[in-house]
């Protein structure tokens, strides 16, 4: 059996939509390389080509997306006990290394959207993600990005 994938709510309808989108821009590109096969006098035309290149990406893109939507398992951050850091936690963090305040949500890699609106978003499966789960208000940890160490603090803890 393939193995689950936790998503949010949110999450899961932003795949959907998605999905829905790649099938749209799928059967746009097809219906124009049939037109372009219905005019093209010569088989080296730069449309043509275009067209073909792109189509197996976009295939593979929907393939990716039916697969996740059919594993995907929607969880919900605990309404009761919003102390502890869930997938689909709302957090503030206090960076201390840098001296600032930070909002992030922590949702599975599957689903973090660098367009999403609102609080950053950190996937589970990060460094920072990682670090992250199962934490309390108060705790603090240190993560080692590409710039070097990070200290951060739980300063606020919310059900998304």
């Amino acid at each position: 059996m393939a193995e689950e994938i936790q998503v949010t709510a949110e999450g899961y309808r932003r795949l959907e939509e998605t999905l829905q989108k790649e099938r749209q821009r799928h059967e746009d590109a097809l219906r124009s390389l049939a037109d372009t096969l219905d005019d093209a006098m010569d088989l080296e035309d730069r449309n043509l080509q275009a067209a073909q290149f792109d189509l197996p990406g976009m295939e593979a893109r929907i393939l990716e997306l039916e697969d996740v939507l059919t594993r995907a398992v929607i969880v919900e951050a605990a309404q009761d006990q919003p102390e502890q850091v869930a997938l689909g936690s709302l957090v503030v963090l206090q960076d201390e290394t840098h001296d600032r305040e930070v909002q992030v949500q922590l949702v599975s890699a599957v689903e973090v959207d660098a367009l999403a609106g609102g609080a950053a978003q950190v996937s589970e499966d990060s460094p920072v993600g990682k670090a992250l789960l199962g934490r309390r208000v108060g705790e603090s940890f240190e993560v080692e990005l590409g710039s070097g160490p990070v200290q951060y603090t739980v300063r606020n803890i919310a059900s998304s």
